[in-house]
């Protein structure tokens, strides 16, 4: 718990296709038995209570009575309010938790792009000038996210002065190659370079899914001193271009003296950068693939929440990763007992920049 309840954390929780016994998954793995549902149900209880999140961003959830069965095993179900995109939804969702004495005011789901989205670059003007370059001709037909945001708006009951802060759960389209389709995958030459190709389609549609967070993140804050905070499985690093465009790479100072940074209208800091600063080395990881380690999952703030902005409302603390359970040989289906995804957490001190 928050020594203040002004403050406010931050946990992004991949779940690992978390669904009730019996119920199918993903087409061909094996479902849950009573054994390794309790099993999974055991392990994610006792993470909840190492995290002690304020806010909770969930993903790879298939069923809503799957997250209450977690949070009752937890022992959590009064001190937290849930929110699904629904009832019932096809395939994995996102979800969160809020505790007490946060709550929602507001909430919004994003399934379709902002209307205003476009991906496209015409080989030439209206004039006709280039007409015959093709290097920059480019039309992503890509419209919406393979998975729902959800944008939840969040009061702090019983604090003064204390501004709605907004946070948005999100899980964008994984590295994984994605399947052609069965005309191009019947295609004799095409089937040495289907992994490539997929994996090429898996990069578009994240890149789109990531431009149109962008928009929706630059309405919010825009022209505003608007707390947002972004939570969930991005799906790339730090360093990504994914991550450059959903941050649109917002200044940071460097030296005591310097003004850089004390604004930064529309700019995301990923806390992983922050917490790197005051690291003498970079450890942090959310998952491991083929011996790889990476942060995929991450949270990511407005100026409201960066230590030099001048519309700070709060000081960055610490971010802490668990990630003890990440195998290097890969996950194993509902078997597994844990995840295949580390858990990110990040705090933050009420501190506002005027008092």
């Amino acid at each position: 718990m928050a020594d203040n309840i002004r403050d406010i954390s931050f946990a992004s929780f991949n779940l690992y296709n978390l669904q009730v016994v019996g119920a199918p998954t993903h087409h061909g793995a094996p479902t849950f038995t009573e054994d390794t549902y309790q099993a999974r149900l055991e392990w994610a209880s006792a993470i909840l209570h190492q995290l002690d999140a304020d806010v909770i961003a969930f993903q790879e959830l298939w069923s809503a009575r799957a997250l209450r069965d977690l949070f009752d095993v937890a022992g959590l179900a009064d001190t937290y309010e849930l929110h699904f995109i629904g009832e019932a939804w096809y395939d994995i969702a996102v979800a969160a938790a809020v505790r007490k004495p946060w709550r929602v005011a507001d909430k919004r789901l994003h399934k379709s792009f902002p209307d205003d989205f476009r991906l496209i670059k015409r080989a030439h003007d209206e004039a006709g000038a280039d007409v015959d370059r093709t290097d920059d001709d480019i039309d992503v037909q890509i419209s919406m996210f393979s998975r729902t945001v959800m944008e939840l708006t969040l009061a702090c009951d019983g604090a003064d002065n204390v501004p709605p802060v907004c946070v948005l759960c999100a899980h964008l389209k994984s590295k994984l190659a994605t399947d052609l389709d069965p005309v191009e995958a019947a295609i004799e030459s095409l089937k040495p370079h289907r992994a490539a190709l997929g994996a090429a389609l898996s990069t578009i549609r994240r890149t789109a899914e990531a431009a149109a967070l962008r928009m929706i993140l630059t309405d919010l804050t825009r022209n505003t001193d608007r707390a947002v905070a972004l939570v969930g499985d991005l799906n790339d690093g730090a360093h990504s271009n994914t991550l450059a465009i959903l941050s649109a790479q917002p200044p940071f100072r460097r030296r005591h003296k310097s003004r850089t940074g004390e604004r930064s209208d529309a700019g995301m800091y990923p806390v992983t950068f922050l917490q790197a600063l005051s690291d003498f080395q970079d450890v942090a990881y959310s998952h491991v693939y083929d011996g790889v380690r990476e942060q995929l999952d991450h949270v990511l703030v407005s100026e409201q929440f960066y230590d030099h902005s001048k519309n700070r409302f709060w000081s960055f603390k610490t971010q802490e990763i668990w990630n003890d359970h990440l195998g290097e040989d890969g996950p194993n289906g509902p078997k597994r007992p844990t995840s295949d995804h580390g858990i990110v957490c990040a705090r933050f001190a009420w501190d506002p920049a005027i008092a």
